[in-house]
């Protein structure tokens, strides 16, 4: 029973649509047909453009009066130079500068199967340490990875980082993960190899 009710409000809404549509277009024929009016917009006024003179009158010959002198320029005073910020450096700054800048940051060989005891590594610019040839620090052993670890600088200090090796680097008996400060007389133990920090 709905849906007969349904079916005939549809087919009367779009007889009104329809519907609708044909007027509009019955209206915009008719307004073509018959010129529609256009729309006054309004005017911009235009700036009065001065006729050229035909007949101008010379200018008179005789004294004139002189135009006004134009006042002398005035002088650019100079650009004074900023002054330079005073920095006061007390002296246990520059006493730690010069202690920091004689310092000399090595590793010195404790304990090794694959290189000598005592031997000295200078690492004040930092050092990577692998059993790649491209180390700084080649320690041929089988239980260090190619590109095992790294030190560097950061200020005034060294750091020693693992770079993901198998079998870690320890500190003090510590495996470190990250970066790790290093400080004299700490032992580093990477492999078979136990090297101790030293300035």
């Amino acid at each position: 029973m709905l849906e007969p009710i349904l079916f005939g409000s549809k087919i009367l809404f779009l007889l009104l649509l329809y519907l609708f549509i044909f007027m509009i277009v019955r209206r915009l024929a008719r307004d073509l047909k018959h010129g529609a009016e256009p729309i006054a917009m309004p005017l911009k006024p235009e700036t009065p453009v001065a006729a050229p003179m035909q007949n101008a009158v010379p200018a008179r010959k005789g004294p004139q009066t002189p135009a006004p002198a134009a006042p002398p320029p005035r002088e650019r005073m100079p650009i004074q130079p900023k002054p330079e910020p005073v920095v006061h450096t007390d002296a246990s700054t520059s006493e730690f500068d010069y202690l920091t800048s004689n310092l000399k940051p090595r590793l010195v060989v404790q304990h090794s199967k694959v290189i000598d005891d005592g031997g000295v590594f200078e690492i004040k610019s930092g050092a990577t340490i692998g059993r790649s040839p491209r180390s700084q620090i080649v320690l041929p052993d089988e239980y260090v990875s190619q590109t095992h670890a790294r030190i560097f600088a950061r200020r005034q200090f060294l750091f020693l980082e693992d770079l993901g090796s198998t079998n870690g680097t320890y500190i003090d008996g510590r495996r470190i993960e990250g970066e790790h400060q290093i400080k004299p007389g700490q032992e580093i133990v990477i492999g078979d190899t136990i090297f101790r920090y030293e300035e």
